[in-house]
Order: C-alpha cells, then sequence, then structure tokens
C-alpha cells in the first residue's frame, strides 16, 4: 500500500502518491468551454443577397458610364458638324466616323465639296419677339466661355431629351442677339458644371449661322424653381441667362437654380454686324 509522502509544495499540502483520476473534457485549456453557456448558433450568410449588391452595384456604374460616353461621343460629333456646317459643308455621322477613324484614309473617303449658299436678304435690327415656332431639337448654334473651356451645342427646347445631350433654349425666349432674354439651360452634372467657377466679367459667346454674339457676365443668383423673374427682358437690352440646378454636389434632385446673367454691349453689337455684312 502507497504511503503518503509530504508536499515539497508551500503550506505543507500534502499530495497523493497516485493522481486522481480526471473527468474526460475537463482539462484547463477546455475548461471554460465546457463550463460556459452555449452561444448563439452563427446565421447562416444570404450569398445572393450579396450578389444581388454587386449586380445592382455594376449596373449602375455601367449606365453612368455608358451615359458619359453617350454624351461624349454626342459632344465631340456635333461640335465637329457645327464647324463644317460653318465652313459649307453638309455632313452626316458617317463622315465624321470616316474622317475620326482610319477607315477614311484606307478607303481613301473624301468629306463632301463646300456649298456656298446665297447672302442672306437684309434683315431689320432685332426687336423683341414672342415665342418661335422652331422645331424642338434643331440645332440653333454653340456657346462658348473661354475661360471655363466651355463649349456645347445649343438646341431648341428644354425638355428632359434634349437637355440629356445639349444645351437647351427655353423656347418662350428671345433668340441670340435680339432685344429681350436669350434663356438656355443644362444639367449641372454635365454641360453646366463649370459654372459653379463662373466669374463677373467673364466672357461668353454664341455663334451660330446668323452670327456671332459677345455677352459679358454681369451677375449670378440662387432662386426657386419657381421664380421665372429670370427669363423677362429688361428694358431695350440684349440679355443671355444661363441657367443650372443648385448646390452643384447636391444628391438627387436639386432644389434650387443656379442664374448666370450676361448682357451684349454696344460695342459687341457694332462688331456683330460688321461680322454678318463680311459674309
Amino acid at each position: 500500500m502507497a504511503r503518503d509522502v509530504p508536499s515539497s509544495r508551500p503550506g505543507g499540502a500534502r499530495a497523493s502518491a497516485t493522481p486522481a483520476p480526471t473527468k474526460p473534457g475537463l482539462h484547463s485549456f477546455n475548461l471554460n468551454r465546457r463550463v460556459d453557456s452555449p452561444r448563439a448558433p452563427r446565421k447562416r450568410r444570404r450569398p445572393w443577397l450579396r450578389a444581388f449588391f454587386y449586380l445592382v452595384g455594376f449596373a449602375a456604374l455601367g449606365y453612368y458610364g455608358y451615359a458619359l460616353a453617350e454624351q461624349y461621343v454626342y459632344e465631340q460629333y456635333e461640335n465637329w458638324a457645327f464647324d463644317q456646317e460653318m465652313a459649307g459643308r453638309h455632313v452626316t455621322p458617317k463622315d465624321w466616323v470616316m474622317t475620326v477613324t482610319p477607315l477614311g484614309e484606307w478607303t481613301g473617303y473624301s468629306l463632301p465639296p463646300v456649298q456656298r449658299a446665297p447672302a442672306p436678304p437684309a434683315q431689320e435690327t432685332p426687336t423683341a419677339k414672342g415665342p418661335r415656332d422652331i422645331p424642338t431639337g434643331t440645332v440653333l448654334g454653340r456657346v462658348d466661355i473661354p475661360r471655363l473651356r466651355l463649349s456645347a451645342i445649343v438646341r431648341q427646347g428644354a425638355d428632359e431629351e434634349t437637355l440629356k445631350t445639349a444645351v437647351g433654349h427655353v423656347p418662350s425666349t428671345q433668340l441670340a442677339g435680339e432685344i429681350g432674354n436669350f434663356a438656355i439651360a443644362a444639367h449641372r452634372d454635365t454641360l453646366f458644371r463649370a459654372l459653379k467657377d463662373i466669374r463677373t466679367g467673364d466672357v461668353v459667346t454664341f455663334q451660330s449661322t446668323g452670327g456671332n454674339y459677345e455677352y459679358k457676365v454681369v451677375s449670378t443668383q440662387i432662386v426657386r424653381p419657381t421664380d421665372v423673374s429670370v427669363l423677362r427682358p429688361q428694358g431695350d437690352q440684349k440679355l443671355l441667362t444661363m441657367i443650372t440646378c443648385y448646390p452643384f454636389y447636391f444628391v438627387g434632385s436639386a432644389p434650387k437654380r443656379f442664374i448666370v446673367t450676361a448682357r451684349m454691349s454696344n460695342g459687341n453689337e457694332a462688331k456683330q454686324t460688321q461680322a454678318a455684312s463680311v459674309q
């Protein structure tokens, strides 16, 4: 029979010569795991939900990229076509594709010949006029702000389809060079994004087949969408009003409108009349 031997541990506790049997699973390294209450079962992940959100994100990015590409291609073509029209050529998208790609060089393609139109009859001094019966989507000209490097085609109409790819002329307002208010509008996140940096005194030019017009910015203001007073004529002045949504970086439908007012001076009228007579 085995005897108990004194323990060498402090306190003089005695230890048995044969170790006491231990219970399976009650070792020191897993004692807490056995004693603690069981954890709540982990919820199963839903892989289909993650895939759905990925799909929505890729679709949104794809649509945004497509919209930017469509606008870029449209602006490139319209600016080129406008320059060709000013030079006396009537061109089509096929002509543009042949010009900007190697296809034209490979096939020996050449642009249509220049066609000089007869000189237009003398026109009376422009006066304020009512709404025009101009078909929606008709190209009226091109607006340029050199300091902001803004250049965009202006079409008749302020509907969503027109504003999708171009600057739109508000049909109820006058045309460029006339006494009254020539009002144009575009989206803040595309063509008129640069207006956030506009300054008083900036030069704005409008080029059309009827002549070139030069305006200078005189003021900017922020109004509510229901404030249509910005479209009204001011005496015998020749105004250009540019309209876009505000704030520029607002997410969703912007609650206000950013208005830029420019005026054509008498000196610019003389230059425009001289340029028209030369043509």
